[in-house]
């Protein structure tokens, strides 16, 4: 449990949190410590740390606990519209991020983590929705999350290199936008060329079946990809746009032309790009 999940749980007015004084940090304390009688999960650290946020870090807690997205996230919690009803504090991009790394950070990963391997389309959505605040993340917060998100890349083209059933539940993922979303918050060169491998592999299944819903959805879905390489995200966009006209293919066992064209132009200006760097 972190300290935005102990305050959510203890029926707290978050709107007075920096008019909370002396009393009210008394008051706060026989409340956790009546709730660590009926939740262990509730552990003396988080407690702790919970009554120093509120005491030296007012404004940055409160700005966490008026942000929607951040307050669902770390709450794991849906609180309804109604709740946010307040401005966020005008408060520096780095007090906040200093907030988040001193009491946030192993939570934020950890979470981060757990819905990434959840492999759905709302978890993925809801972190494409966490990472647009990503400037409140230090660069060792943003370094992990790069790691998992190109771990989830990785994954879907060793599968599909070895790959000789049907079943794709293992990387269903790979077919939802918000993937593409949540991984264009770490485009650099070495994404882009992760993009062309999975691009080539996925094309390749595709004209073996050209009814395969699945790989369909995937080149559709590839195009909300925003490449380091603009060039790259071009491709991807008109591989998108070609995948209705293969469809009237479905027939035809030769992979379409127009396919192998932005296969090879997409290869190619990924090369290029490398030695231009």
């Amino acid at each position: 449990m972190n300290i935005i999940q102990l305050f959510s749980s203890l029926d707290l007015n978050k709107d007075q949190i920096l008019e909370f004084g002396s009393e009210d940090y008394i008051r706060i304390e026989k409340k956790i410590n009546f709730e660590k009688k009926i939740n262990p999960e509730i552990d003396s650290n988080t407690s702790e740390n919970l009554i120093l946020a509120l005491k030296e870090y007012k404004e940055e807690f409160f700005f966490v606990m008026s942000n929607s997205i951040c307050l669902n996230f770390f709450a794991q919690n849906k609180f309804s519209k109604e709740y946010f009803f307040t401005d966020n504090p005008n408060i520096s991009d780095e007090k906040v991020k200093h907030f988040i790394t001193l009491f946030l950070s192993v939570d934020l990963i950890s979470l981060f983590s757990l819905k990434l391997s959840k492999n759905t389309f709302e978890n993925l959505e809801e972190l494409d929705f966490l990472l647009d605040f990503k400037r409140y993340f230090s660069e060792e917060i943003i370094y992990k999350m790069t790691v998992l998100v190109f771990s989830k890349l990785d994954f879907a083209i060793s599968q599909l290199a070895v790959l000789n059933t049907n079943k794709y539940s293992a990387i269903i993922y790979i077919k939802f936008k918000a993937f593409y979303n949540v991984l264009s918050h770490f485009a650099t060169i070495e994404s882009d060329q992760k993009m062309s491998n999975l691009l080539s592999m996925v094309i390749k299944s595709y004209n073996k079946d050209t009814s395969s819903v699945f790989f369909g959805s995937v080149i559709k879905s590839m195009a909300f990809y925003n490449a380091f390489n603009e060039n790259i995200t071009k491709v991807l966009a008109e591989n998108s746009d070609a995948i209705p006209a293969l469809e009237e293919d479905v027939e035809n066992a030769i992979m379409p032309p127009v396919v192998k064209i932005i296969i090879a132009i997409m290869i190619f200006a990924v090369i290029l790009f490398l030695i231009c760097k």
